[in-house]
């Protein structure tokens, strides 16, 4: 049996345990012991040993958080949640939305054109203006959701974002 001497994730001491010789030494411990205290003395593991502090440091302050990924990945996930168009629960997902373009191109340069559209809930007919309709609305709330992302943007700038603002006013 040996003694083993600990570190949290910041390095700073925190106890001397039994381990077998045999075994791996568990994740932040050494055999060399850390240096005799005093008062509000501290220990800290360095890869070179241990170095002794007047007090423990203050813990560093969580990062800040990456507002513009978060914004975007949230943006995304409005954006591709689908929406309701004239009644039909129409997916807004991106290949969803490129074929929906699709066919209000056909739709626009053919007024007699009609589809089989599937929609959530299975298959709807839709006609030229029904289609494209429903592809102005997709349209339309796409573009809602990239407006919310700029608000929100603007308000990572100017400093008065909160967490809670990344929730409101998503369009649906």
């Amino acid at each position: 049996m040996i003694t083993l001497y600990q570190w949290d994730e910041r390095g700073l001491y925190l106890r001397s345990i039994g381990a077998d010789e045999t075994g791996a030494l568990p994740e932040r411990s050494t055999p060399t012991p850390p240096p005799k205290l005093t008062g509000t003395q501290v220990a800290r593991w360095t890869v070179s040993g241990w170095e002794k502090l007047a007090a423990a440091p203050e813990p560093e302050p969580p990062p800040a958080p990456d507002w513009p990924a978060l914004i975007a990945a949230r943006r995304f996930q409005a954006e591709t949640g689908g929406v309701t168009v004239q009644g039909i629960p129409v997916n807004t997902e991106r290949d969803s939305q490129a074929l929906l373009t699709g066919a209000a191109f056909a739709a626009s340069l053919d007024p007699a054109y009609q589809i089989k559209w599937k929609a959530a809930t299975g298959f709807v007919d839709l006609t030229a203006q029904q289609i494209i309709g429903v592809a102005s609305a997709v349209r339309a709330f796409v573009q809602a959701c990239f407006n919310r992302e700029a608000e929100l943007l603007g308000a990572v700038a100017d400093g008065s974002i909160t967490a809670e603002m990344l929730e409101e006013g998503w369009p649906g």
